[in-house]
């Protein structure tokens, strides 16, 4: 049986992997540095673009007043959507999408964290899509073939890498995750100004930064032998994040520290939509889907071991990937390999985070583990394939010895 899964799931890889080189990433202006965000106005004149859909994501006012002070003074008339809620739901989607149209916008400016970003991706699509509900469009390659609008993506942490994904995240009411997948998600403009950073919460900051981690790992575990260019983009990015984060962590970190972070967020989306995620991104969102656990805490358990648990068939590029991002330079393979993984469980440690999933009970964690393994499998390109079985095994071992 799991022979015929491998088989399975290593054949529609290929065909992914296929079908990505086909569709690469497209191309991103990019605005960078401390005062970026008052570049956005004449962005928008440049493109003559003369009616933008604002979008703050929750708690965003100081970024947002920088915002809305730049469309002024460039005389840019604007519609202002209504704050949304820390976990943007497919209700409010639906909602920006309407204010789109009935504001007769021509864009989309969208302020915030990655699920933030995400919903300002996912209601330009909806805003094209003739009818088709946001769930409709849940999938790869599912958009209407009609150019969406332009998205200018303004993150206010640095991690999630959603500004140069093309793919949004979007919730439903139960808090189920599903991704909608398009190379035309990707958004025209990323606007990097690291002093948006200066006032995000420290738990936003956490799960960013381990939001990009996971994605720069994951795509370099899924890069292709030949492709040194995706392995030295993510392996740099691995190196940026695990150098800023936790300064950011603990006191909102030096510019050059937030900078970091924000071009290491960067790098990890462009890398991760021209791979997708792995076992790790699966069992993480599953995870959160049946306990409701903040990202943060379930990244920092799973994603160390989720890399431990692959154990040979990802040792030659973990060991690969400790040198290239500076964690380890010496040792044999199996002890640099480790050392990567030892680092990102220090890291996690010094920022105060769990090491074991508290609460979750054997039968969540059966749960956790058909959710993650109908998500991963056949697309995720991973080391190995794992079965549900093997997911729940990898999950029990991470929760509290009390609830196993």
């Amino acid at each position: 049986m799991h022979l015929m899964t491998t088989v399975r799931c290593r054949a529609a890889q290929l065909l992914v992997r296929a079908g990505r080189r086909m569709h690469p990433v497209r191309k991103q202006v990019m605005e960078t540095g401390a005062g970026a965000v008052f570049a956005v106005g004449q962005l928008l004149r440049d493109r003559q673009l003369r009616k933008p859909l604002v979008i703050l994501g929750a708690g965003e006012l100081q970024p947002g007043y920088k915002l809305t002070r730049t469309l002024e003074e460039n005389g840019i008339e604007f519609v202002q959507a209504d704050e949304l809620s820390p976990v943007p739901t497919v209700e409010e989607v639906e909602r920006l999408a309407e204010s789109y149209q009935t504001g007769g916008c021509d864009s989309i400016v969208v302020v915030g964290d990655g699920l933030t970003l995400d919903a300002g991706k996912a209601a330009a699509a909806r805003a094209v899509s003739r009818g088709r509900s946001v769930m409709e469009l849940v999938g790869f390659r599912r958009l209407p073939r009609r150019k969406l609008p332009t998205v200018f993506a303004v993150p206010t942490v640095g991690g999630s890498g959603r500004e140069a994904m093309a793919a949004a995240l979007v919730t439903d009411e139960r808090g189920n995750r599903f991704f909608i997948e398009d190379e035309a998600l990707m958004p025209a403009v990323a606007v990097l100004d690291p002093e948006l950073m200066v006032d995000a919460p420290r738990e936003k900051v956490a799960d960013a930064g381990l939001d990009g981690l996971c994605w720069a790992i994951e795509a370099f575990l899924a890069a292709t032998h030949g492709d040194s260019r995706a392995k030295n983009q993510t392996a740099e990015a691995v190196e940026r994040m695990l150098a800023s984060l936790e300064n950011c962590w603990n006191s909102g970190g030096a510019l050059r520290d937030r900078s970091d972070m924000l071009s290491a967020s960067r790098m990890a989306g462009r890398a991760a939509s021209a791979t997708g995620g792995g076992y790790a991104r699966a069992v993480i969102r599953a995870t959160q889907t049946v306990t409701g656990l903040p990202f943060r805490e379930v990244c920092g358990v799973m994603l160390p071991a989720v890399l431990e648990k692959y154990g040979n068939y990802a040792e030659d590029k973990l060991a690969l990937l400790a040198v290239l991002s500076d964690v380890a330079a010496e040792g044999s393979r199996s002890e640099r390999a480790q050392a990567l993984v030892e680092r990102l469980r220090s890291t996690v440690f010094r920022m105060g985070l769990p090491d074991v999933l508290e609460g979750v009970t054997a039968g969540q964690a059966a749960d956790i583990a058909d959710i993650a393994a109908a998500s991963a499998n056949p697309r995720s390109i991973s080391p190995v394939v794992w079965t549900a079985e093997d997911l729940r095994e990898l999950v029990l071992s991470v929760c509290s010895p009390e609830e196993k």
